[in-house]
């Protein structure tokens, strides 16, 4: 049976499309007052957390990333890592997207590095992919768990993560893709890709379209209102490859806020599905609490 299908927040609200792309011009004042609450609650959430700043995995000034660590005693074969990596349909975002959930991430046991990477037009099709792989290259000569490494990506950053999962499966533990095209022929008959792919690797760089003989597994987090993305071509991808599981959200956006409840809980499921699958080791804690031993 190919991969299984699981719903949350059934009893959501409906609102209106909300494109990725287009968030800062339809809501401007709803952006920039989200932005300071991730920049407010990943403040807080990272105290007493280690952290780099910009870090260079490669020589273009885009090719940067920034990593979280707890302060703390390191597995013995090193730190689990995820690498978050942006949506913003190739052309646009940050690493400042991750800005509250990294510092979540990182006091579940994790190393997190939120990644930016090469934009389109400037730089099109492959030179994300060609990053989260230089990204990936660097982190492993980090103090990491090489055999547990995994990705997650919204929307473009998606199918950057099931991309590189499915093309370095030995590599990779697993992969959440939040809203994330799998069919990019489908999606250039929705928005203009052009300017990102050339018509003729469409096909190569879809997810759906990779020849992966033992993938990792895959978690796609989808809601059924998506309008930029449509939720068929999730239900496709999951359909096609045994190692997909599908996480529908009724009535969710492509962002994943709305419905607000449906949303938080797919993510906090989608989390709870990484830890699982990287199979968190335990850890040495310079907070752990000793026992008096007996007089």
């Amino acid at each position: 049976m190919a991969g299984g299908r699981w719903r949350a927040g059934e009893a959501g609200l409906t609102v209106a499309d909300n494109p990725l792309v287009l968030v800062q011009r339809a809501w401007p004042v709803l952006d920039k007052v989200n932005a300071l609450r991730r920049q407010v609650v990943g403040r807080v959430r990272s105290f007493d957390l280690i952290q780099w700043n910009q870090v260079e995995y490669g020589e273009d000034v885009a090719q940067r990333v920034h990593i979280w660590e707890l302060n703390d005693l390191a597995p013995r074969d090193g730190w689990p890592v995820v690498l978050l990596i942006h949506g913003g349909g190739w052309r646009e975002g940050s690493w400042e997207d991750f800005e509250s959930l990294a510092p979540m991430l990182t006091r579940r046991g994790l190393m997190v590095a939120a990644l930016d990477y090469r934009l389109a037009p400037e730089h099109p099709w492959p030179a994300a992919l060609e990053d989260v792989f230089a990204a990936l290259d660097f982190l492993r000569g980090q103090w990491v768990d090489p055999d547990k490494i995994a990705l997650w990506g919204h929307s473009a950053g998606g199918h950057l993560a099931m991309m590189a999962a499915l093309q370095r499966p030995e590599e990779i533990c697993c992969a959440v893709a939040l809203g994330a095209p799998t069919d990019l022929e489908a999606q250039a008959e929705v928005e203009p890709l052009d300017d990102v792919f050339t018509q003729e690797n469409l096909r190569d760089a879809s997810p759906l379209h990779q020849e992966t003989a033992a993938p990792p597994p895959i978690l796609q987090v989808h809601g059924t209102a998506d309008r930029v993305c449509g939720i068929e071509q999730a239900r496709a991808h999951a359909r096609a490859r045994e190692a997909v599981e599908l996480l529908e959200v009724a009535d969710g956006d492509h962002g994943l806020r709305w419905p607000p409840l449906g949303s938080i809980r797919a993510r906090r499921q989608a989390i709870n599905w990484m830890i699982d699958c990287l199979e968190m080791p335990a850890r040495g804690s310079k907070w752990k609490r000793r026992k008096k031993g007996k007089r």
